[in-house]
């Protein structure tokens, strides 16, 4: 009497908790494998709700779930789940089947992990795409496990960061009560490994108030520099939790304020020269940049442009000279040598009566934040740096209505919340 053949099951078939392979079929006109699963004899049923061993059975269903690819073949799991009696729940339950995602039966653990995996590079509509699955469920698995993977996050030990906000979403989408400052997003950066160790909602005090709470207060006291912008808000909340830091205004932020205000009295200027505005192409549309630009990184087209303004008169070429000597002041690499330059350009203003460059150099003079650039030489220029690739992020998924996402995309793409730094289970 001849005897069946066993059939072969690979090693990457045999990992279903609970259930042993009882076939495999293939549809080779799909390029699909379907697997058969039979329970085990000595398989304990938990509920699927609370994890109470079950009673009595009152039915069953069949469940097809998507696995992993194999050799470009897709594949699924199939199976009979069982329903039965829960004392703690007093319902009927459907059994816990440990190898299926938590946030969808219809798809296997080791495939969520994959999905999540592949976000972390493209986005979740080409991710969808590629595996042939419903948008929806591919950004439902990857919010739920990147919210598991935030649950066992520790954020480094920390001794320069970077604070920064970054516009997250548009006006349209304010809800009732809040206000301009949740539009952005809070974005701190370690100065050392240039990588995102938190995001918070919204741009005021308490955003920034939140990470130093779960930071802790020892690791708060271990922080020596903190480089920002000018907002008020993150200086109130490093002050309140971080005693020993040294708050570092933003060289860049300080330039463009200063921009401002020297670009405020340009106007007036050329409005008094040329009240009926004929002049007025000369310092707007393409020449605008012209202005902003160190006068050693301008062309020889450019120049000419601004010798033809500062011709206009005296005020024009001084206030061209006070632009220039305000940029050497950050490369004097001393701090006393820096508040005699600044006071310089302070007489000079009040001379050429540049009165908006004159209220802005006299807010200055006194503000400690300013002169720690040249003891802590560190700006936010790493954290323009993330913004911009925050924006990438952006654009890929075509924005993001849910928030509390998109702080956790931030973190794994630009953080440590990702399959590089994080231990990856099912």
């Amino acid at each position: 009497m001849e005897s069946k053949a066993e059939l072969y099951i690979p090693a990457c078939f045999r990992s279903f908790q609970g259930f042993q392979v009882k076939d495999i079929k293939e549809f080779r006109n799909t390029r699909h494998m379907e697997i058969i699963l039979e329970s085990e004899k000595t398989r304990e049923h938990l509920c699927g709700r609370c994890g109470v061993v079950l009673g009595s059975q009152d039915g069953r269903y069949w469940l097809t779930c998507r696995h992993m690819r194999v050799m470009s073949w897709t594949v699924s799991v199939s199976f009979w789940r069982e329903k039965r009696h829960c004392s703690h729940c007093k319902k009927i339950r459907a059994e816990r089947i440990d190898f299926i995602c938590e946030e969808t039966p219809h798809v296997t653990k080791d495939l969520a992990w994959w999905l999540n995996r592949l976000t972390e590079i493209t986005s979740v509509l080409s991710v969808s795409r590629l595996e042939s699955l419903d948008k929806m469920t591919c950004y439902k698995i990857d919010k739920e496990i990147l919210v598991k993977l935030l649950q066992g996050y520790k954020i480094p030990k920390v001794t320069h960061i970077s604070v920064d906000e970054v516009y997250a979403r548009g006006k349209k989408q304010l809800k009732n009560g809040e206000t301009r400052d949740d539009l952005f997003l809070t974005v701190i950066v370690d100065l050392k490994t240039h990588k995102v160790i938190w995001v918070s909602q919204s741009r005021r005090k308490e955003a920034l108030d939140q990470f130093f709470l779960i930071l802790g207060p020892q690791a708060c006291h271990q922080i020596q520099v903190v480089a920002t912008d000018q907002y008020e808000g993150y200086s109130v909340s490093i002050k309140d939790h971080c005693e020993r830091a040294t708050i570092v205004w933003d060289r860049f932020h300080i330039v463009q304020n200063f921009n401002d205000a020297l670009n405020e009295d340009r106007r007036e200027e050329l409005e008094r020269l040329d009240p009926e505005g004929k002049m007025e192409d000369l310092m707007n549309g393409k020449y605008r940049h012209i202005f902003l630009t160190k006068a050693k990184n301008r062309s020889q087209q450019d120049k000419r442009h601004i010798e033809e303004v500062a011709k206009l008169n005296e005020k024009m070429s001084r206030l061209e000279m006070i632009k220039e000597h305000f940029h050497k002041m950050f490369e004097s690499g001393s701090k006393e040598i820096a508040q005699n330059m600044l006071g310089q350009i302070y007489e000079w203003a009040y001379q050429v009566k540049a009165i908006n460059v004159y209220k802005w150099v006299w807010a200055m003079l006194e503000e400690q934040r300013l002169w720690n650039y040249f003891d802590h030489p560190y700006t936010t220029g790493i954290s323009e740096g993330v913004n911009r690739a925050i924006k990438g992020i952006k654009w890929q998924a075509y924005g993001y209505k849910d928030m509390q996402y998109f702080a956790l995309k931030i973190l794994q793409k630009c953080g440590y919340l990702n399959s590089r730094y994080h231990l990856m289970t099912v």
